[in-house]
Parts: structure tokens; sequence; C-alpha cells
């Protein structure tokens, strides 16, 4: 049967390519990451790719747009302390680090350092749907008093953000299942800590 027009060749080729560019982007970094490598990783025409993305680059952002939509993250209208919800957010986090693509999500950092111009847009929209909420929500509980109203709201982000990666990251020889096994705890005592830091009510 001839297929209509536009018919895509697979149903699920944007899903069969988002993996493989985190994969290929995981393995080989940023410099061994084509368009054509992606196309054979995946099992998919070459021109399906090249009809859908322009370059690596806008592939790549929108793999990485795709799985942060499927972070599972805090729901405001949980009506949650900013303990939970940071909490929340850190052990979600730590999950994506400690899942399939984590090797991707990894490598975004030092190729936004090598390659600033290429990875500006990447970075930004990688981070903005989970800090920008927290940012928010934290200068919420500094205007209801939940939290001093002096609150580094930055330091404190950062502080929770990197400390979660470089657990990840530097926590070997632990296997990924004792760290995901123990990653609860551990946010919960790096959360309190700083909240503790920057004077909140216990």
């Amino acid at each position: 049967m001839r297929r209509g027009p536009g018919r895509p060749r697979h149903a699920d080729t944007e899903a069969r390519a988002y993996r493989a560019v985190l994969e290929l982007f995981g393995q080989r970094g940023w410099a061994g990451l084509s368009l054509d490598g992606v196309a054979t990783h995946a099992g998919i025409g070459k021109s399906s790719i090249y009809l859908r993305w322009k370059d690596k680059r806008d592939l790549l952002m929108d793999a990485l747009h795709d799985l942060e939509e499927h972070l599972v993250v805090p729901d405001e209208s949980e009506n949650l302390t900013i303990r939970e919800y940071l909490v929340g957010h850190a052990v979600a986090r730590a999950e994506l680090y400690l899942g399939e693509h984590g090797r991707a999500l990894t490598h975004l950092y030092s190729a936004a350092q090598a390659n600033p111009a290429e990875f500006d847009e990447i970075r930004q929209r990688s981070i903005s749907r989970g800090l920008l909420s927290l940012h928010d929500r934290i200068q919420q509980a500094c205007g209801s008093g939940e939290l001093p109203p002096q609150t580094p709201v930055d330091q404190l982000l950062d502080a929770i953000e990197g400390a979660v990666l470089v657990h990840v990251l530097f926590s070997s020889p632990r296997s990924a299942d004792d760290l995901r096994a123990g990653i609860r705890d551990y946010v919960g005592t790096l959360v309190d800590v700083q909240l503790r830091g920057v004077g909140a009510a216990a």
C-alpha cells in the first residue's frame, strides 16, 4: 500500500531519534555526534532525520527538552512546605542523573564549557523547567515567612543542585542501585543543612 503524503516511515521516529541522540551524546560527546550517526543508531532513514532537524544541536535540544518534560517534579497544587518541595525536586534531579540518559546530562556541562555558542540555548532550556519553578517557589517562601526574606536564592539552589550532581558523579565505587536506594535520605539531610544555613525555622 502506498503511504499517504507526509506520512512518517515510523510512527515513533521522534522517540527513536531522541533515544539515539542521547545515547550517542552520552557515549561519544559532542564531537562524536552527527545526524547521520543518529539515523544509523536509531535505524531511521537519514531523510526522516534531516526533514525534522537542521543540525545535531536542534535534535539534542529537542531530546533534552523531551527528557525534562518527563521529569516527575512536585505538584505545586499539593501545598507542600518549602523543604518538601526542595527535596522532591532534588530527588527527581538525582534520579534523572542516575537514569538511562544520565551520562548525556552530565556531559552537557563539559560540552557547554567547550562549546559555549552551540550550547547556550541548550543549557538554558535544559534547566528552565526545574530551576525557574524552584526559584519562584523559594521567593514565595521568603515572602510568606517560611524562609528569611534575605535568603540568597541563587546560592541556595546552586548548593543543592551542585551537591546532588557531585554526589551522583563521585560516590564511586557505590553502584547506581545503591545510590538510588539512599538518595532520598541523602537529599533530605542536604536540604536540612542548607535550610539551617540560611536561617530557616525548624
